[in-house]
């Protein structure tokens, strides 16, 4: 008789990271212990991250506030990720104070992330969306974030529209889902 040979046992490969992800780590690792992701949007069509930059600068602040800023093809390409120096040197942030949050906890702990837009007015670009799925999906498994802890301006500062009512928050959680191969879970509260 014929030997029968088992069938070949298949293994997922593990994960490997893209070039892109490669680019998101820092030069000296992530060190600062990161709690949350914060979701804005620039409120202008044309902004940069160099000319975002300079703005904040104007307003006494020291660098652009957000930690990455993903282009939409005006003046930055579309879905392009723009790493930032306060994530290249872990510095805390500059995008979310609340009244409501004496402790600084968004900015102190929270990842910022700014989509260049008005999505008051316009949705962000289907690259935009990719991107920033990608994004987030990358910096929850490093720095081991739950998806319930991703929020966007608006959720934590009730004076704000921020990233706008034109924002597709389901269409992004269906996005990061995919990206990160695990059911989201939105947050009970902050």
């Amino acid at each position: 008789l014929p030997r029968r040979e088992p069938p070949p046992v298949v293994r997922p490969s593990p994960r490997v990271e893209q070039p892109a992800e490669a680019a998101w780590i820092p030069p000296k690792g992530i060190s600062r212990r990161w709690r949350y992701i914060v979701i804005h949007h620039s409120a202008d069509n044309r902004s940069t991250p160099d000319g975002m930059r300079a703005w904040h600068l104007k307003k006494g602040w020291d660098g652009l506030g957000y930690h990455f800023v993903v282009g939409n093809g005006v003046g930055y390409p579309d879905g392009k990720v723009f790493v930032g120096e306060r994530w290249t040197s872990q510095k805390h942030g500059a995008h979310a104070r609340s009244p409501d949050y004496p402790d600084n906890r968004w900015n102190e702990h929270g990842i910022g992330i700014c989509l260049v837009g008005n999505f008051q007015n316009t949705p962000p670009t289907s690259r935009q969306l990719d991107a920033l799925a990608e994004l987030v999906a990358f910096l929850c498994r490093k720095c081991n974030i739950a998806t319930s802890q991703i929020y966007t301006h608006g959720d934590v500062d009730r004076f704000t529209a921020c990233p706008g009512k034109l924002f597709p928050a389901a269409q992004f959680k269906r996005r990061l889902a995919a990206a990160s191969g695990a059911p989201v879970v939105r947050a009970a509260s902050r």
